[in-house]
Parts: C-alpha cells; structure tokens; sequence
C-alpha cells in the first residue's frame, strides 16, 4: 500500500478526536442528538484548524444508521462508504477550481433529486470565498430555501471575502487557532501510537511553528521522519524550520537588554550560519520578551520555563520600557523583511538599534522637541493672532511718534539722533504696513479659494438634482449593506459617515455627517475610486460621486426647490393631470361596461 501522510492517515474520524474546537463540535453533536439540523453552516478560521475535517464527519453523522451519541458509528455501510470516499450523496466540491456560475447551476439543478443512500444530500464547498460574484448569485436562492434532504456545509479561511448575503442565510461557526499545548499533546500521542522515539523540545519547536495549524504541525512531523526514521531529534527539527535554538535566542536576548551590541551580533550571525532565518529568530525573540516581560509582571510565577541559567535573575532588574521598545523594534524589522532580499540587514539594523537606543534617544531628543515644538506653533498662529501681533506693531508706531513729537518741542539739536529716530520709526511703520498686508492677502486667497471650491461643489450638486430619480437612488442604497462586506476597516468607517441622498444616470449625491471627514475624504482620491469601484460592481453600472457636508445639504437642496420651483410644480401638475386622465377614462370604461350589462345582462364577457 503506498505511503499515506500523517495528516491523512491521522485525519480525525469523530468529533471528540477533533482538536482544539471543543465548542463547536459539542454545538453540532447536540443539533445531530435533537433534530435541530440548520440547511446551511459556514465554517471559518484559519489554515489546519478542523473546519474540512469536522464538514466531514458532520456529514457522516448526518447520513449514520447506528449514531452514537450524536458521534457516526463508522462501522455502518454509510459510515464506511463515507471514509472511503464512495458515499454518493456527499459531494465535495473545491471552489477554487469549480467558481464560475455554471459549476453553481448545476449544483442548484441536482439538489432537487433524493439521496440514495442516507437521509441527506450533503454539499461541502471547500474555499467558497473563491466563488465569482456571478456564483454567489447564483447561490442565493437556492441556500436560503434549499429542499428538505439538503444541507450545505461552506468552508473558508477568508471571511471577509464572502458577501454578507451568504453569511446571513447560514450558521456561521468561527474555528480558533489550537494551542501549542494542545498541538504537542497531539503530536505525542500519535507518535505513542507510531512507536517513534521523541525530544519534548523538538515537539515544542513543531508546534510554534505550526503557528496553530494542526496539519502543518503533522506537515512538519512527517518531513522529520523522512529527514530520521527511528526518531524525532532537537536538532534535526531546528535544521528542517529554521528556528534557532532557544538557548541562543536567551542568550541574545540579554546581550540586547544588556546593550552589548557586539555579543548580539555575534551570536546572531552563529545562529545564521547554522541555518536559523532572520525571521524565525526576530519571531523567537518577540515570544521570549514577551514571556519574560508576563513573568516580571507575575513575579516569577508565570509558567514559562526558561532553559539559560539564572535567567531570570539577569532580567528582573531591566526597566519594563526596554522590553516594550525591543518588541516594538522587532515587528518593524520584520516587517521591513518583506520589502528586501538581504533578509539579514533588518536583523542586524534592530540589533544595533537596541542595544544603542539610550544614545541615540539623547542624540535625537533636541532636535525632537525643537521640531514638535516648531509643528505645534505654526498651526496655532491663526488670524486672530497676527491681528494682535499688528495691533501691538500700531501701538509701538504710535508710541514713537509721540516721543518724536516731544522731542522736537524740546527742540534737540542732535539732528542725528531725530534721523535714527525718524527712521525707526518709518521701518517700524512699513514693517506693520506689511504685515498687515499680508494677513488680509492671505484671508482673501483663503477666501476665494474656499468660495470657488463651494461655487463648484454646489453646481455639481445642482447637476444632480436637475437629473436625479427615484430609481437611481434606491439603487446604490440597495447595495449599501453589501459593502460593507467588501471594504476594509478604513472605507468601512468612510461608508458610517456618508449617506446616499440624490442620485440621477450618472452622478450620486452624498452628505458627510462630519466636516473633518468631509475634507479628508474629498481629498482623497484613492479611497474615493475604491468606494466608486465597488459601487459600479454591485450596481453594474458607474456613477461618479459627489460629498457635500452634513450642514450644507439642507440649505443646498432648499436654494434648488427655490431656483427650480416653477420647473418642479410643471412637473407635479403633468403627474397629477396623466393621473386624472387615467382616473377619467377608468370612470368611461365603467360607465361603458355598466350600460352594456344593463342591455344585454349575462351575455356581455368583458375582457381587459
């Protein structure tokens, strides 16, 4: 027989094998237990968590003649069939590759047919964020109000890619990352049933990098029995993923907290040249930081076991400020990884940086503070201020004249003096001149500029208005909810303050709540073409936007009804006379019919 992956052969068959998601699979036995079976579930979280494997077995308990308990027997022919492969009426469908709309018809043309074997047809889309919009159209109907014998089971490690259609019309199960713990209490006991001699520090390796994924984990296990049959060693597993060994990352640790920039250097480089990744050991040092930070704080009493002697006692004495500056330094590193292929340049950046950060916070903090200093006074010279500043220039204009004046009474024969005087006076006298030139220059231009873009903006609006309908408006407010799903975290804020209010064929008017937001989003072009993008793609047609704020709305519209009032009551009273001719003509057409009857009773058969 050929050689089957541990992740496969060690694939869990019930829901208590299954690792880490205890609440969910205790919520899906007692649904099988009281016949409260959804038609529809979504299963979502991260790579390696369960969410296939419990689709699986829900399926199997689904269609299992002997249930146990709400677990499948897999002993029964459906329950045997089903871990075969061979039960017909669970089908298994990969998104990925079956997307378009006609891969969903026909799946909503078959789900009318009756199971053959077992007392549900089960659909397991696997990746179902990969669907096409087209697909999930096509979905809709069919999961919302589904037969009877069918229940669909979707399956994503990407939510937010699935629109808020889909997520409404299921049961949404949310898969957690499993823990380390729980990762290596796995590995163990399949290694137990292996007969495959293990280091307990090798298995604490595999299971940090798995990263929560139980099938990486296996993943990785089954590198290493390929990599040595007879055993899973420390070393061989820090080979195979690159980490390095924990006593160094302690080591080099230290080094940083104690600012000894070449020993972090050095041991780091030895780490390298071992095959560790600057990554891997800029992720191992967040993680002891971050653990020897939890056990400062705790006293000594945190659970994290620490291999380097006397470790702790090195550490409790180092400010708490310096823990949180090494880990904020090494996510930007790591962070600035994925911008270069000198992976060992941002290692070696942070590491000096650490262990120099004190000087260079001293060096730095002058200019620092001049700058801020600098930024926080120019927007604080507002109009008001200059005026005082040229009402105090006046004032000194003012003051010299009179002392020029008195003492020319006084009739002083320094001529000099009276020249330097005269002439002090003159550049006092231009220098206010000028700058109160200046400011009324500068409000004027705020003025026209502010003007124009208001005259613009308003005729734009006035655009809208003179073309607007009914129909275009409660589109792009029909696909309102729809965005959300699709936005990020920044547009979805952008959609809480803007407000469809006018819309005609091409244009769309949008009130901002806030006036802040109003100028941060006029100005913005690139968030603006994101939000038009999407609304052109729900809407299947492009409209260009238009904002006007909050406060400026009802005055815009109440100026259009005033410009416009003779144009609107026309038009009113073309409605309300298309309205009396078709009154007037029903009335006729009654009357007609009435004689009719009146004339020749029952024989008379009236069609429309």
């Amino acid at each position: 027989m050929a050689y089957q992956a541990l992740y496969r052969k060690w694939r869990p068959r019930t829901f208590d094998s299954v690792v880490g998601q205890e609440d969910i699979t205790n919520t899906l036995k007692n649904a099988i237990k009281r016949g409260t079976v959804s038609h529809a579930f979504l299963f979502a979280g991260p790579r390696g968590t369960g969410k296939t494997s419990c689709a699986k077995i829900f399926a199997k308990a689904l269609n299992c003649t002997n249930l146990q308990d709400g677990e499948p027997c897999n002993q029964c022919s459906n329950c045997l069939a089903a871990d075969e492969g061979a039960m017909a009426d669970t089908m298994e469908i990969d998104a990925a590759s079956n997307n378009g709309v006609d891969e969903i018809r026909e799946i909503r043309d078959k789900v009318k047919y009756a199971p053959t074997q077992g007392k549900y047809k089960v659909y397991i889309i696997d990746e179902v964020h990969m669907l096409s919009m087209g697909a999930f159209n096509a979905l809709l109907k069919t999961l919302e109000e589904p037969p009877e014998h069918v229940v669909f089971i979707l399956a994503t490690t990407e939510l937010q890619k699935v629109p808020a259609t889909i997520i409404s019309r299921t049961q949404r199960y949310n898969f957690k990352r499993i823990s380390q713990t729980a990762l290596e209490q796995r590995m163990k006991y399949i290694l137990d049933q292996e007969k495959i001699k293990y280091q307990d520090k090798a298995i604490a390796v595999i299971a940090q990098v798995a990263d929560g994924g139980m099938r990486d984990a296996l993943s990785i296990l089954d590198q290493l029995l390929s990599y040595e049959k007879d055993s899973i060693e420390y070393d061989a597993a820090l080979e195979i993923t690159g980490f390095a060994a924990k006593e160094k990352v302690e080591q080099i640790l230290l080094a940083i907290l104690q600012k000894d920039a070449a020993a972090a250097l050095s041991l780091t480089k030895a780490e390298l040249k071992n095959g560790a990744s600057s990554k891997n050991i800029l992720d191992e040092l967040i993680d002891l930081a971050t653990n020897a930070l939890i056990t400062i704080k705790a006293d000594g009493q945190s659970e994290h076991n620490f291999l380097s002697a006397d470790f702790v006692k090195q550490i409790e004495n180092v400010p708490l400020e310096r823990y949180f500056k090494v880990i904020t330094a090494a996510n930007t590193a790591l962070n600035d990884l994925r911008f270069t292929n000198q992976q060992q340049i941002p290692l070696e950046v942070f590491l000096i940086e650490t262990t120099n950060e004190d000087q260079a916070a001293e060096t730095t903090a002058p200019a620092a503070s001049a700058t801020v200093s600098e930024n926080v006074a120019d927007p604080v010279k507002r109009p008001d201020d200059l005026k005082t500043e040229v009402t105090a220039l006046k004032k000194q204009v003012v003051e010299l004249t009179e002392q020029v004046a008195q003492l020319k009474k006084r009739q002083l024969t320094n001529s000099d003096q009276i020249f330097h005087l005269d002439n002090e006076v003159a550049a006092t006298t231009t220098t206010a001149k000028k700058t109160a030139e200046a400011t009324q220059t500068k409000k004027r231009r705020k003025k026209v500029k502010n003007d124009q873009a208001g005259k613009q903006n308003r005729k734009q609006v006035y655009h809208v208005l003179e073309n607007a309908t009914k129909q275009d408006l409660q589109a792009i407010k029909d696909v309102w909810p729809d965005l959300q799903s699709v936005l990020g975290v920044s547009q979805r804020a952008l959609l809480d303050v803007l407000e469809p209010v006018a819309a005609s064929q091409d244009q769309v008017v949008m009130k901002c709540k806030y006036t802040l937001w109003f100028e941060k989003a006029s100005s913005d072009d690139d968030l603006l073409g994101i939000l038009t993008d999407q609304i052109a793609k729900f809407t299947q047609h492009d409209y260009e936007i238009v904002l006007v704020p909050d406060s400026d709305w009802l005055t815009v519209r109440k100026e259009f009804l005033q410009s416009h009032r003779d144009e609107v009551l026309k038009r009113q009273k073309e409605v309300k006379s298309d309205e009396e001719l078709e009154n007037s003509t029903a009335d006729q057409n009654q009357e007609v019919i009435k004689k009719a009857q009146d004339l020749f009773g029952d024989a008379v058969n009236i069609k429309d």
